[in-house]
């Protein structure tokens, strides 16, 4: 960096002493600042690596300049020198070179406009530049330790912007494309610790005929010929893991790349249009909306022929299912690779007719230059198996006794299929030899795939009624979402669907996650829709539940359909049935979710309001893309209780009072997305109204007055309502207001009096840029959720710590945010603390009052030394500290008696002190290399090899880059 003395702006306030970022940029200012690198610069934030530094940056008024630079530097991973004309002429600009050659950083050079050996001979202006530097009267060592360091780094693979076709612009994309290689940007999440996986990774390696030795994959190697691979193998036996764990290994290696989860179900639901959305935005990195399947197919055909792209098609059952997304090859460019996942081995038969070689796991087809390979996942070996068994069986206990015999005679009987494995082992934690030995005589008499099929619906016959329907529900509809709305139909059904969720969980057939979300293995949400189908296998409208096109539209035929109690119609093709003939076919619906393309509209119904009102026992209707909501008049809605018209094309919402008169008892309201909502619906909301959802409606300018009337309501939800700039006093009324979500909205502050408020108890305000917190804050006596992500707070008020309820307190990216008042500590409840990417640089001591803290997430802070308030909050069970580049000292953990994780990767700690029973059970702890382990007075070196960031990068001979990580920022 070329240090000037007019910055043209200043940081308002002083940075900590080192700080840790992604990527350092060295340039000469004059040459490159105005240009090159501001579109670099915004390029790799853009790309979400939000920590990129440049020029002055964090340099505090007063502070040395180059020593600051120099301690940035030296914690830096990846280092970018820009090279240009006059670089050399910069004494700067040479120091921070030489640095980075010292520290034995990464460096990856840009050969702006001055070339590799021009840049290593000191040539033509860098010659000129030392014999400037002499006549200065800098010393003659210093001058040869600059060339020195030139000369070493201009020896290294670099980008040279004269052998890009297309300038700038291309070379930026190429450098930002790299760098998120490097630090993992692109990966998919998958289960850590896998067992029995090395093998097969490496045998998929060999049919994508992709060089892999050693767990690694050999970089600048060319693809050149088109690949088809169809991974099959029983379900459960890992296929989509093996895939997952494929593509996280090989994508860097392609322009495009996609992985589509789940395209069986999704076809299934009829979402055969937003698969190809995704692919399509996928491997063009930009969003693209698509009018119809036909135009998705047309446009995937002629879009990426000279494109290298990467697809995973993930649970595929059929060849018609992936017809539409990559039904030939030939759509895409040469060295493509489309890796199909699925249960039977022929669906990729199509692509390829002429078998070449066959071998015990792979059979090649070539025809027309694409070779088309099939790889048949096989069981897990024995060793492997007992491995997996014994984790879910016994918790990671050691195996004693009999037991020790049992498990292993089940490992046998059961065949090595992973998720079989995991549902007998379950089923087997904590009980006695009994249970052990009647299983492993049930395996030994029955297929295991049938075995499994017999103790999950064992487990289902074991429900009562109501929750044998709501599990029913989930099956087929619900899988995914959150479960509070349709708890109001399953309530309003008199389901009691607290005792059955309840039921649900204890049984281990369904579970809530994060969010409230519900979730069901795959394999049980098979088994759910397999018995809604016997109740009737030939014909579908015979059946209660109806969710699967093939299904339905046959169903769409008959005048009547009194048996279909639940409906999910939301398909790609439109139909011409009237809205009269469709509503009067399905007559006993309680639940029915639609979109745009299902019906026509009829003009005589919207005439009549007062004859012929359909579905009377509806309880739910979901109607997506409804172009006309005067069509809801036709309906009987006097038990309708959750009404979604989310992205509604309505213009005219004139019918709205009458529509909400009908809908007297409705306890949900969501009208998400819908663009033509110009005034808050609050004033002719029914008044048992218990939940609205507003989020993204874009044109609403406020909430209403006349919100105080709806003394019912429980959740309140405009999110990125952007044009929202205040709340009505009168919502302080709201009594059973329970959660409030002003996440992206334009509110500046909100007042909470004391009294007002009483039952609120999650207050989500991210992405607020204009929101200060006021004093009042403290009133919220039962507030238990908070969460200021990406606010441009720099403080909070100390009235926090009168919070008494507050379990998480998150605070993630809050860039302006440097300390934590001290009544924080008064905060007796809280559970989670989250201030990463914050600038927080120390917590109070008052910490150590936190008695209740579970996790506390500080990662890319700024804090200078392990926080000596938390040694001895027992109740602390995860710590992230990882990329805190001013962590120094020592970290002593031995009053965390309860701490299962602990990541201190990518920080200057020297020492950790730890109890002998800690260092014994290091699960989750995460160090950099040759951190000193001292245990209760010993002290033992460790080498950690625990993702150092130590890659060995060559880049391909047709590009002209350098590669390997280590991480940095500018100050």
């Amino acid at each position: 960096m070329d240090v000037c003395n007019d910055h043209p702006r200043l940081p308002s306030t002083r940075w900590p002493n080192v700080c840790r970022h992604e990527v350092f940029l060295s340039f000469r200012g004059e040459d490159v600042r105005k240009s090159f690198i501001e579109f670099l610069y915004h390029g790799l934030i853009d790309s979400g690596i939000s920590t990129t530094f440049i020029d002055y940056d964090g340099i505090g008024i007063g502070e040395e300049i180059m020593d600051k630079i120099f301690q940035v530097i030296g914690h830096s991973d990846i280092c970018i020198p820009v090279f240009s004309k006059d670089f050399a002429s910069s004494k700067s600009c040479l120091k921070e070179l030489e640095k980075m050659v010292d520290c034995h950083k990464t460096i990856m050079p840009i050969f702006y406009d001055a070339s590799p050996s021009v840049v290593g001979h000191q040539q033509e202006s860098y010659q000129q530049s030392f014999f400037n530097h002499a006549d200065e009267g800098v010393e003659p060592a210093t001058i040869n330790k600059w060339k020195e360091a030139l000369r070493s780094v201009s020896e290294k693979r670099g980008w040279e912007l004269e052998k890009f076709q297309h300038g700038e612009h291309e070379l930026i994309t190429d450098v930002v494309s790299t760098v998120r290689r490097l630090l993992s940007k692109d990966d998919l999440d998958v289960t850590a610790h896998l067992v029995g996986m090395d093998h097969p990774v490496q045998e998929v390696m060999k049919t994508l005929d992709v060089r892999y030795e050693n767990g690694e994959v050999f970089e600048g190697q060319m693809l050149t010929e088109k690949r088809v691979v169809v991974i099959s193998g029983l379900p459960g036996i890992g296929k989509s893991t093996l895939a997952t764990v494929v593509y996280n290994k090989i994508h860097h290696l392609f322009e495009g790349k996609s992985f589509l989860k789940d395209i069986h179900g999704e076809v299934e639901q009829g979402r055969l249009l937003s698969l190809q959305e995704d692919l399509i935005s996928s491997l063009q990195k930009r969003r693209c909306t698509l009018r119809s399947s036909a135009q998705g197919t047309e446009f995937i055909k002629y879009k990426f022929r000279d494109l290298r792209v990467l697809i995973v098609l993930d649970d595929v059952s059929d060849f018609k299912l992936i017809n539409s997304l990559a039904g030939d090859p030939i759509w895409f460019g040469p060295g493509s690779r489309i890796i199909v996942i699925s249960t039977t081995s022929d669906l990729v038969d199509k692509y390829s007719q002429v078998p070449v070689t066959s071998t015990n796991s792979s059979t090649v087809n070539i025809c027309d230059g694409i070779i088309v390979e099939k790889y048949e996942l096989n069981q897990m070996n024995h060793d492997h198996a007992l491995q997996l068994f014994c984790k879910y069986a016994l918790g990671g206990n050691p195996l004693q006794g009999e037991l020790s015999r049992l498990a292993q005679d089940i490992t046998s009987a059961i065949g090595g299929l992973p998720h079989v494995i995991q549902v007998v082992g379950s089923s087997l934690f904590g009980k006695p030899t009994e249970f052990w030995e009647e299983a492993l005589d049930r395996l030994n008499r029955e297929p295991y795939a049938e075995e499994v099929k017999r103790i999950l619906k064992r487990r289902y016959e074991d429900l009562d009624k109501y929750a044998q329907e709501i599990f029913l529900d989930i099956a087929c509809f619900f899988e995914g979402e959150d479960k509070t709305i349709p708890s109001y139909m399953w309530k309003a059904c008199k389901y009691d669907p607290y005792r059955g969720l309840d039921q649900l969980h204890n049984m281990s057939l369904a579970k809530t996650r994060e969010n409230n979300e519900l979730w069901m293995h795959n394999q049980l949400k098979v088994l759910g829709r397999e018995i809604v189908k016997e109740e009737n296998p030939r014909k579908p409208f015979k059946r209660s539940r109806l969710w699967n096109q093939e299904d339905i539209e046959p169903a769409l035929n008959k005048r009547k359909v009194d048996a279909v109690e639940a409906l999910s119609a939301t398909l790609d093709n439109s139909h011409s049935f009237s809205e009269r003939r469709f509503f009067r076919s399905f007559s006993n619906l309680r639940f029915l979710r639609m979109n745009h393309a299902i019906t026509k509209g009829n003009k005589q119904i919207a005439k009549n309001p007062k004859k012929n009102l359909f579905l009377p026992r509806l309880k739910w209707l979901e109607w997506q893309w409804c172009h006309n909501i005067s069509s809801l008049l036709a309906l009987d809605l006097s038990d309708l209780v959750v009404l979604d018209l989310s992205r509604s094309t309505s213009r005219i919402w004139r019918c709205r009072r009458r529509i909400m008169k009908k809908a007297k008892n409705l306890k949900v309201l969501i009208l998400k997305d819908c663009a033509w909502l110009v005034d808050c619906p609050v004033s002719y909301a029914p008044v048992n109204l218990e939940r609205l959802n507003l989020e993204h409606c874009s044109t609403l300018p406020g909430v209403g007055r006349s919100i105080s009337k709806l003394t019912n309501l429980v959740s309140l939800n405009i999110k990125f309502c952007s044009f929202v700039q205040e709340l009505p006093e009168d919502m302080a009324a709201l009594a059973a207001l329970k959660e409030l979500y002003i996440d992206g909205t334009s509110i500046r502050t909100i007042d909470f009096p004391e009294g007002s408020y009483v039952k609120l108890e999650i207050l989500s305000a991210c992405n607020c840029k204009s929101l200060s917190l006021s004093n009042s804050i403290g009133n919220l006596k039962s507030l238990s959720y908070l969460a200021l992500d990406d606010t441009k707070l720099s403080e909070l008020p100390c009235s926090i710590g009168l919070l008494k309820n507050l379990r998480t307190l998150s605070l993630r990216n809050c860039r302006r945010l440097w300390k934590l008042p001290d009544s924080i500590g008064s905060l007796e409840e809280l559970q989670v603390m989250d201030l990463s990417d914050a600038i927080v640089d120390e917590l109070p001591s008052s910490v150590k009052y936190l008695r209740n803290l579970r996790v506390l997430k500080m990662p890319r802070t700024f804090i200078r030394e392990f926080p000596g308030g938390i040694m001895n909050v027992e109740s602390l069970e995860e710590i992230d500290f990882s990329g805190c580049r001013c962590l120094t000292g020592e970290c002593d953990i031995t009053g965390l008696f309860s701490l299962r994780v602990l990541f201190l990767v990518y920080t200057d700690i020297s020492q950790l002190i730890v109890t002998d029973r800690q260092y014994r059970n290091p699960q989750n702890l995460k160090l950099d290399d040759n951190v000193r382990i001292s245990i209760t007075g010993t002290t033992k070196r460790i080498q950690h090899q625990l993702n150092r960031f130590e890659m060995r990068t060559q880049f391909p001979a047709d590009r002209h880059h350098v590669g390997v990580p280590t991480m940095s920022q500018r100050p």
